[in-house]
């Protein structure tokens, strides 16, 4: 399994430098940015050592594009929003994604910007929402700390070799045949019970996620 790590419009290169840095110690290396600032010669310093990464990030205009190819997403947030009920912590976003073994080939941790984090259509976009407990709501950690944190946190993850299953039973097909069945029983885009039904497959395992494949069917 690939792990991927999203900046969207990161605003200063010092951080994105910061980051690159934290995701190399970690020994991470996929780092994809959104309308990213001039990396600059200051993220190159601040890298040290790791600015192959910022030659190798993948560039993107919209995180639609950069998740394209993404088959499990977890958007980071300082503040709770209404466009998720259910906020993993850090370790719970490890087991989220460990646990789906061979149904995700990919899977990525979403930053959002600096000054405003993520908007809530970008959060929409992403399958699931992580937080950061922290003792106090001022001030948030920087960017290139959180992306440590979830780094570190995810690094037993690294040296997965996972590969993905039959189409049949891989996570987007799921969740897919999951809205089509929902979609047909008469609950719509809008309803709370949608919501909370895809959110619910951030925690599923694999073994859960087959379970559900079986119902749809018999549905």
């Amino acid at each position: 399994m690939e792990l991927v790590f999203v900046l969207v419009e990161p605003a200063r290169p010092e951080n994105v430098g910061a980051a690159a840095r934290a995701l190399k110690t970690m020994g991470f290396s996929s780092l994809r940015l959104v309308n990213s600032c001039d990396l600059r010669r200051e993220a190159r310093w601040v890298a040290h050592e790791s600015a192959e990464l910022l030659d190798q990030a993948q560039h993107y205009t919209s995180l639609a594009d950069a998740l394209a190819d993404v088959d499990f997403s977890i958007a980071s947030t300082a503040r709770r929003r209404l466009d998720h009920d259910d906020y993993l912590t850090p370790g719970e976003c490890r087991q989220a994604i460990a646990g789906k073994g061979a149904s995700v080939a990919r899977a990525a941790i979403v930053f959002g910007r600096e000054s405003s984090g993520l908007t809530g259509a970008e959060l929409a976009l992403c399958d699931s929402a992580t937080s950061i407990p922290i003792a106090v709501p001022q001030p948030s950690l920087n960017l290139a700390q959180a992306v440590m944190l979830y780094a570190w946190e995810l690094s037993s993850l690294r040296d997965s070799t996972s590969v993905t299953s039959s189409h049949s039973h891989a996570l987007p097909y799921i969740r897919e045949t999951m809205n089509h069945t929902l979609t047909r029983l008469g609950v719509s885009s809008e309803e709370n019970l949608r919501r909370w039904a895809n959110e619910a497959l951030a925690r599923f395992d694999e073994r859960d996620l087959g379970l559900l494949m079986t119902l749809l069917k018999r549905l």
